[in-house]
């Protein structure tokens, strides 16, 4: 039993130590939760050496008060990350935001519970693997836009939407997992009760924020003492946690969707003031507590999990991410300086890996800890190097991509910037019933992902019936939006119009259909919807080169001869550049 001279004992090393482990860090322009961790890792009961004689076993033995605090600190965190979840923001960037974050958050779930079916885990220990693997870091992205002076770029406002929008997913994803875990003494819940529970959990919180608290906020605004304020703040905010719990729904949870109510509030800003110094405390706590779980004797084991996991999240975020950003309508360089901004990780890894290694129903939960350790520290030194040189990154993607390639991107980026790219004027009304069907086929998506055996393949036609409606409207509805669009620059041939469309609607539907058959054959055979995915890369190709062949042709102007068709990434060449050998052939 803990006394109390042991309690306050812990209390100040572990605030002290949080304090020299942030200081290190900032002085190595790192983020303190990698300060945090280390110096958890050196206090913890898992560190031993030997040094002259003088055996070193740890400064704290006892976890579990420490453990305690943490969650006190984990439940804060996620109450101050859904108080950043506004509605407002997301208004004008909620079309690409929302689709680069749900593809994005696709793909690395995708390659992580590839990776945990080679290692052979068990399926919850491989779902929560592929979420400390998939969670991009709002604090190390926001942190490095800010170092590198990027916050006024164009794009960095669809970069934080798009990572806002990427956390409340990850938190819906939390409390579906989080239910299927059976707690430790606790009956097996039937999937009907979960479903029940999170379902007023949801519900609850809806009411909540759409008719409790808009008419209460005034009364609140009327609480003049600061003590009462903070007392009111963080009872409501750990009774939603408990609400949570009892919906079966891990505690974040509650307190990531209290945070979400009273973030369109006017009182928000007065829960950040008031109760942020809490936060700050409570969250060190909490990952210094993570360290202190780490067994450096591990890390081991895990370094090849590491050095796996890295490449996949740099491929898919910094060329795959990027690519589909660059298709929207972002420039060449906008988009890979989004794509190398989402590879920091960092407290939502961690989460993941704390909630993973507390359930029971996983087995690889001593694990988690030293692998999203060693994961976070290599990411978050990766992505300020990716960052700053991610005008060197797109340049030499541009120098290395095939003619076809670049032309077929630019035509596609070209043409669904006009769909899905806000826009002040338009020459055209935006197809409704297109946002409706592509709503309705990310929600077959998610059933077809949730279910097995005949119903699974009955809802995989219904997807297949859908992909095909989809393939239609967009190809009636894309011409219009092509013929208000200049192509001029990119040298599509004159009469091409219609090919255009055809060839945009194309790419779409064989995208989509590519998805909806990864989702069918992924619960059989995790590595038939690998090799879908190449053929869908050579599907592409030849689809990119047909293009090419059959509508682009030389641009010229007076006075001027361009060999190739210009794109946003580069610059005309001047005939003077122009060998003499190959000036007929542009002519």
């Amino acid at each position: 039993m803990l006394t109390g001279d042991n309690v306050m004992f812990q209390v100040g090393v572990i605030m002290l130590i949080a304090f020299i482990g942030a200081g290190l860090a900032r002085r190595s322009r790192q983020s303190v939760i990698l300060g945090y961790i280390l110096a958890g890792i050196l206090i913890g009961p898992n560190m031993h050496f030997e040094l002259g004689g003088i055996v070193y076993d740890g400064l704290l033995e006892d976890t579990s008060f420490i453990e305690a605090m943490s969650e006190l600190g984990l439940i804060l965190l996620l109450f101050f990350v859904g108080l950043e979840f506004s509605f407002s923001k997301l208004k004008k960037t909620k079309a690409p935001a929302t689709i680069l974050a749900v593809i994005n958050l696709g793909i690395n779930m995708f390659a992580g519970i590839i990776l945990g079916t080679l290692l052979g885990w068990p399926i919850i220990d491989t779902i929560f693997l592929a979420g400390i693997i998939a969670m991009s870091s709002c604090a190390i992205t926001a942190k490095s836009l800010i170092e590198l002076e990027r916050l006024a770029n164009p794009e960095t406002e669809f970069l934080l939407g798009m990572v806002i929008v990427e956390n409340f997913l990850a938190m819906v994803l939390l409390t579906i997992v989080g239910g299927l875990v059976i707690k430790s003494g606790a009956t097996p819940l039937s999937l009907s009760t979960l479903a029940l529970g999170i379902l007023v959990f949801y519900v609850f919180f809806i009411i909540l924020a759409i008719w409790i608290i808009p008419r209460t906020v005034k009364q609140l605004k009327k609480i003049k003492s600061d003590e009462m304020f903070v007392l009111f703040a963080l009872g409501i905010v750990f009774l939603s946690a408990a609400l949570a719990e009892i919906s079966n729904v891990p505690a974040i949870i509650g307190a990531f969707f209290i945070g979400m109510v009273f973030a369109e509030t006017q009182i928000s800003e007065r829960f950040e003031q008031k109760i942020s110094p809490f936060r700050d405390a409570f969250v060190a706590v909490f990952f210094v507590s993570f360290g202190m779980l780490i067994d450096p004797a591990m890390f081991s084991s895990v370094m090849w999990i590491v050095v796996i996991a890295v490449p996949l999240v740099i491929i898919n975020d910094v060329f795959i991410t990027a690519a589909l950003a660059y298709f929207l309508g972002f420039s060449a360089k906008g988009a890979v300086s989004m794509g190398t901004s989402l590879c920091g990780r960092g407290a939502e890894s961690v989460m993941y890996a704390s909630v993973g290694s507390r359930a029971v129903g996983t087995t690889k939960g001593a694990e988690f800890f030293p692998f999203a350790g060693a994961f976070c520290f290599v990411m978050s030194v990766i992505t300020p190097l990716l960052m700053r040189n991610s005008v060197t990154i797109t340049e030499g993607l541009a120098r290395r991509l095939p003619n076809y390639m670049k032309y077929s991107g630019a035509v596609i980026a070209r043409t669904l910037s006009k769909l899905v790219m806000p826009a002040n004027l338009r020459l055209y009304q935006r197809p409704r019933h297109l946002g409706f069907a592509l709503i309705l086929y990310f929600l077959v998506l998610t059933v077809l992902i949730a279910t097995t055996g005949t119903l699974h393949l009955v809802v995989f036609g219904l997807g297949l019936g859908l992909t095909l409606l989809i393939w239609g409207v967009i190809d009636r509805e894309l011409f219009p939006v092509v013929q208000h669009t200049n192509y001029t620059n990119l040298g599509v041939g004159p009469g091409s119009r219609a090919k255009v469309a055809h060839f945009v609607s194309t790419f779409v539907f064989i995208s989509l259909l590519t998805i909806i058959c990864m989702a069918l054959l992924f619960i059989y055979n995790p590595f038939l919807a690998s090799i879908v995915v190449l053929l869908y890369l050579g599907g592409v190709i030849r689809l990119m080169k047909q293009h090419y062949l059959w509508t682009s042709r030389p641009i010229q102007s007076p006075g001027k001869v361009v060999p190739e068709p210009q794109f946003p990434w580069e610059k005309p060449v001047a005939p003077s550049r122009i060998r003499r050998k190959d000036r007929g052939k542009w002519m």
